[in-house]
């Protein structure tokens, strides 16, 4: 694919400055897009900003993903972080990455650019475990993490379900579905005294814990092993833990 001839093309592009093989368009002044080229020269790694630009940092972003693109290029997986990413004066730690059918960038426009397109984006190392499925990759990318945003908060990785027989309140289903840690925090306290309810939860990890309150207590199960019985405001402290590592 000739990609100098077709990014070139594109309304308002150019060259960007300080990184070869790599191009700057705005299709608007809401957006700016920034594409390089992977190391192997035959796909494409691109950066989509919404509001605040940061011309250094995506640069760096973009430059990171080149020197690594080995690791996620062809190797099938969904979406990918590639850790110990720094910027001064950016909270991010990471660079995330999304496969074609996840970030769908050209997908109407040109299907072949999208299919050799990888999505790039700021990320947090708590965010990202590896294993998504194309769904939950999907709905990650496009529906929570927001990563057209530079200046966002982290939205760190949490899957779970959850019924509480005082509040009636429950999750839908017999699968953990990914969650807010807001929610997670909500629902570990309101445990408290409602017997018979449960809340499991999982992190980036793949650690699974259960906690449920019977007979007076809080017992948490780990990894469905180890049982320890617990206060809530320790279990509020275990769910913190857990999704920060």
């Amino acid at each position: 694919m000739d990609f100098d001839s077709l990014l070139s093309g594109l309304p308002g592009a150019a060259p960007l400055s300080g990184m070869e093989a790599a191009w700057r368009w705005s299709p608007n002044p809401m957006f700016t897009f920034t594409a390089a080229l992977s190391a192997d020269r035959e796909h494409l790694l691109q950066v989509n900003v919404r509001g605040a630009h940061n011309e250094d940092l995506v640069r760096e972003m973009l430059a990171f993903g080149r020197e690594r693109s080995s690791e996620f290029v062809g190797t099938g997986v969904q979406m990918c972080a590639l850790d110990g990413f720094r910027h001064e004066g950016s909270p991010f730690d990471t660079v995330g990455v999304a496969a074609p059918k996840v970030h769908g960038y050209h997908a109407n426009e040109n299907p072949e650019l999208n299919a050799v397109t990888y999505a790039l984006f700021p990320a947090y190392h708590t965010e990202i475990s590896g294993r998504e499925t194309e769904e939950e990759a999907w709905g990650r990318f496009r529906k929570m993490l927001q990563p057209n945003k530079l200046d966002r908060a982290p939205v760190p990785f949490v899957k779970m379900r959850y019924d509480n027989t005082r509040t009636r309140s429950h999750s839908t289903g017999n699968e953990r579905g990914f969650a807010q840690v807001s929610t997670l925090q909500r629902e570990l306290g309101l445990l408290d005294g409602a017997e018979g309810s449960f809340v499991e939860w999982e992190n980036r990890h793949g650690q699974v814990r259960r906690a449920e309150w019977t007979g007076g207590v809080c017992a948490v199960t780990f990894d469905g092993q180890e049982r320890r019985e617990m206060t809530v405001a320790e279990l509020q402290e275990l769910g913190r833990t857990d999704v920060d590592s």
